[in-house]
């Protein structure tokens, strides 16, 4: 799924002040792209209640619980990166999140090739600080 991302799927440089923030704006995109039939941000606010989605090297992965399959109307990844970094957790900062849709456990599959790529502490940097889409895809894709 990630190798299928393109520059319409990056948003760089993006600002929040807190999580909700950051949720309502990846959910508006999902609403936007049409993942989703309507507002979805309660439902990822939902899901991080139940457990956090922070992955470590300040990346987390927002997605819908269960209880919100019906709205999904196809799969899809957007990836928003923080410059400045937001406190996603007492003890966390996030710097990119990675929102992933999807109707069946694709999303798992997004999750270990995130974990692939994010394990590398270089790599989160990198990509957490560059302003260029290409340049995040070529560093993504490596």
């Amino acid at each position: 799924m990630i190798e299928q991302l393109t520059t319409n799927n990056l948003h760089l440089g993006c600002q929040a002040r807190n999580k909700a923030e950051v949720l309502k704006m990846v959910g508006t995109e999902f609403k936007n792209k049409g993942y989703v039939d309507r507002d979805c941000v309660h439902f990822l606010t939902e899901r991080e209640q139940q457990i956090s989605t922070f992955l470590g090297n300040g990346i987390t992965l927002p997605h819908l619980p269960k209880s919100a399959n019906d709205i999904i109307l196809h799969t899809g990844v957007e990836i928003f990166q923080f410059p400045d970094g937001v406190i996603w957790d007492r003890t966390n900062v996030m710097f990119i999140a990675i929102g992933v849709i999807a109707k069946s456990r694709e999303h798992i599959d997004v999750l270990k090739e995130i974990a692939l790529i994010f394990s590398d502490e270089f790599i989160a940097n990198a990509l957490s600080l560059t302003s260029s889409k290409e340049e995040f895809l070529s560093i993504l894709h490596r």
